[in-house]
C-alpha cells in the first residue's frame, strides 16, 4: 500500500502565501466554509493548499466595505 503525504497549511503559512493577516485568513475561511476549525469552531487549525484559491476570491484588497470602496473610485 502506497503511503501518501498529506500536506496542510497553518493559518500563518496561508497568510504569507496570500499576502494578508492571519485574522483575515481565519475570517475568509469561515465565510468560504473551508479549513479545519477546532475549539468549537473558533480556531483555524489547518487549510488544504487547494483552499487558497477559494480564499483569494473572498479576501478583498483593502479593509472595509467593498461596495463603498468601489463607489469612492467612481466619484469624480
Amino acid at each position: 500500500m502506497k503511503k501518501e503525504n498529506v500536506v496542510y497549511l497553518t493559518s500563518s503559512e496561508a497568510a504569507a502565501k496570500l499576502g494578508c493577516a492571519v485574522k483575515t485568513v481565519t475570517r475568509a475561511a469561515r465565510r468560504a466554509n473551508c479549513g479545519v476549525f477546532v475549539h468549537g469552531g473558533v480556531r483555524l487549525a489547518a487549510l488544504h493548499p487547494a483552499d487558497l484559491v477559494r480564499l483569494r476570491a473572498v479576501i478583498h484588497e483593502t479593509s472595509g466595505n467593498p461596495i463603498w470602496i468601489a463607489g469612492k473610485k467612481r466619484a469624480p
